[in-house]
């Protein structure tokens, strides 16, 4: 009996154990991009390249790969943006960012001091969820970093309507 006692711990230790594989989460923006800008803003008629017919009125591309370098830190073409000295996105600063101001519809855009700052987005008609916008607010307020899960993922799931 003692024999076969040393055998199972001798195989048990011989076994391959299931190797542990860290994932990394996925980037805050990386969520932004898949979640938001993607199916709703880089599309064919909106910002999805340089050569869709309204590139020359709003200058900004948000399909994968070029939103970031579009987004972050640049001026906006609206002029009363430009007066308000907001960027696309300032980071730290959610309310210096015209992207921001651009996601909050009706009522809820009264942090625009009466200022127009052009047609909420996505033009769709729908707005976004109150869960993506927070996202994106604290990605802002975090920095607006490019890399690193530095915002809740589950604000994404929170499907309540914001307008």
């Amino acid at each position: 009996m003692a024999i076969v006692v040393v055998m199972l711990a001798v195989y048990e230790g011989c076994t391959p154990k299931e190797a542990v594989v860290s994932v990394p989460p996925i980037a805050s923006f990386d969520l932004i991009q898949d979640h938001i800008l993607t199916p709703t803003c880089a599309t064919s008629a909106c910002h999805a390249s340089e050569q869709t017919s309204t590139f020359a009125q709003h200058g900004l591309v948000l399909a994968k790969g070029k939103a970031y370098e579009y987004l972050v830190n640049k001026d906006p073409k609206n002029a009363n943006a430009r007066t308000d000295k907001l960027k696309l996105v300032t980071p730290y600063f959610s309310l210096q960012s015209l992207f921001y101001h651009k996601l909050v519809w009706g009522e809820n855009a009264n942090h625009h001091g009466g200022l127009s700052y052009g047609n909420p987005m996505p033009l769709n008609g729908k707005a976004l969820y109150k869960g993506q916008i927070e996202f994106v607010r604290r990605w802002i307020e975090a920095g607006a970093p490019r890399t690193g899960s530095i915002v809740d993922t589950t604000l994404l799931n929170d499907k309540t309507p914001s307008f």
